[in-house]
């Protein structure tokens, strides 16, 4: 098994897109390990802390989904396992420069920078960007409500002095209230149903797994499973 590491950069609070993504995997025969290498550790609020576990850092089962909290890099998940990383792929969240470094995402293929138009998190990221050292080109992912030309251009305009630069393909999800609303339903009772959320959406998961998998998994496998879900 041939472990596939992919980032998830940004202030936003990703972990409901990483469930979502990591769920469809999963249902998809795929081994998933989400860690959770952001300043706030919101996973650490949803993921029960196993009783064996020592310290502030732990691997724990989420609807089937391992995750990982508290590590700075794979050789600590490695040494809590005591075992290899028997994962196809692995989604690392960070907000900051430290973990992102730690982690050596820079040589990860797919790095995906997710944002809304907030201008905490926009700022947020540009204070990630301005320590990169060597170029890198991200995916950009936004939550908009309405995306428009003068939003992307800003998002041109923030990383102009950076080493970052975009890959062509941009994926946006609608924050709508159907959508809000879904999120919610599905943080209360602990499951992941992708028929709550709206069709843009669900066009939208789709669009970004299939850029993460790359052809490794069929396009129409990956509609077929979300609709199931």
């Amino acid at each position: 098994m041939n472990l596939e590491s992919i980032g998830f950069i940004g202030a936003f609070d990703k972990k409901d897109l990483l469930i979502n993504i990591a769920k469809v995997l999963i249902n998809l025969n795929k081994k998933v390990l989400i860690v959770d290498a952001t300043f706030l550790q919101r996973f650490r609020y949803i993921v029960s802390k196993i009783s064996n576990a020592v310290g502030n850092s732990y691997v724990s089962d989420y609807l089937g989904i391992d995750v990982a909290l508290g590590f700075v890099n794979y050789n600590g998940i490695m040494q809590y396992l005591g075992r290899g990383l028997d994962y196809d792929y692995a989604l690392i969240d960070t907000d900051n420069i430290q973990t992102l470094n730690s982690f050596m995402m820079q040589g990860f293929p797919k790095n995906f920078f997710v944002t809304s138009f907030d201008e905490y998190e926009l700022q947020r990221g540009l204070e990630i960007f301005k320590f990169i050292q060597k170029p890198m080109e991200l995916y950009k992912v936004i939550y908009s409500t309405n995306i428009n030309n003068k939003e992307d251009e800003y998002l041109n305009y923030l990383v102009k002095d950076t080493n970052i630069s975009w890959k062509k393909e941009r994926i946006v999800f609608a924050d709508t209230i159907d959508d809000r609303k879904a999120i919610l339903e599905n943080q209360i009772s602990k499951e992941v149903v992708l028929k709550k959320y709206s069709k843009t959406y669900r066009d939208s998961l789709e669009y970004i797994i299939s850029i993460m998998v790359e052809g490794n998994i069929e396009q129409s496998e990956i509609r077929k499973t979300i609709k199931s879900m």
